[in-house]
């Protein structure tokens, strides 16, 4: 029987008792029924993992006690960063859960020529709240002990990061995959739907970025992060 994973905003030490965050216990009592005594896999922010068990519940709360800790390796051995043009309702959750399953340690958000969502205000910070809920959920289901943070949305071009390949997506070049050296550390730009734009192509490479050809086919922009991801995995990380 699968045991169940939760993400916990809460030190994590063999011992400890506490309450369960309000969603968590929701989801056990209500939804799963799950009694005192049922076993989890606890994990934080500090990439800790530890066994639990449920010792007490009530119809609006439930405790644990931590156990054992666990040694989880679940994270690339190549860092993966993805900057991701904003895109509207389930393409973007879609991008989020799947970077976050394939093993990205942040994901960047972008405003671009092309984007036809602007978010602001109260709006921007219930969707960066709804995203960061998707990414700790693709992470409990996937088994990692940590959770990509997801930055707010900045606008593109922005400087390359200094270490490894940073690479746009772009079907105008050559450069392919294959023909980059052995890195440790990535950074991916994907476009809105109608991707970048040829000016944002050439002021991201003024700016430090490679251009990069993914194959003959036009990805959409929920797929082309994903399939960039794992094809990078592939190469240099884990899969």
């Amino acid at each position: 029987m699968r045991i169940s994973r939760f993400y916990v905003d809460h030190p994590l030490e063999q011992g400890a008792q506490f309450e369960l965050p309000d969603a968590v216990a929701h989801h056990l009592v209500r939804v799963l029924r799950a009694p005192a005594g049922t076993a989890l896999r606890l994990f934080n922010a500090d990439g800790i993992e530890c066994e639990a068990t449920l010792c007490a519940v009530s119809k609006r709360s439930a405790s644990v006690r931590c156990g054992q800790m666990v040694a989880t390796i679940t994270e690339p051995p190549i860092r993966i960063a993805l900057y991701q043009a904003l895109s509207k309702g389930e393409r973007m959750d879609y991008a989020v859960q799947k970077a976050t399953e394939l093993g990205v340690a942040e994901i960047r958000l972008l405003n671009t020529q092309r984007v036809d969502v602007r978010l602001g205000g109260d709006r921007l910070d219930k969707r960066m709240l709804h995203w960061q809920r998707v990414a700790i959920a693709a992470a409990e289901q996937c088994g990692r002990v940590s959770v990509p943070t997801i930055h707010r949305p900045v606008e593109w071009p922005v400087e390359a990061p200094a270490e490894g390949h940073a690479l746009v997506l772009d079907p105008e070049t050559d450069t392919r995959l294959s023909a980059l050296a052995t890195t440790d550390d990535v950074a991916i730009a994907v476009g809105p739907e109608g991707g970048f734009t040829a000016d944002e192509v050439q002021r991201a490479q003024a700016q430090g970025w490679t251009g990069l050809q993914f194959g003959p086919r036009i990805l959409r922009t929920e797929t082309a992060g994903p399939a960039v991801i794992a094809a990078v995995q592939a190469r240099w990380g884990d899969l």
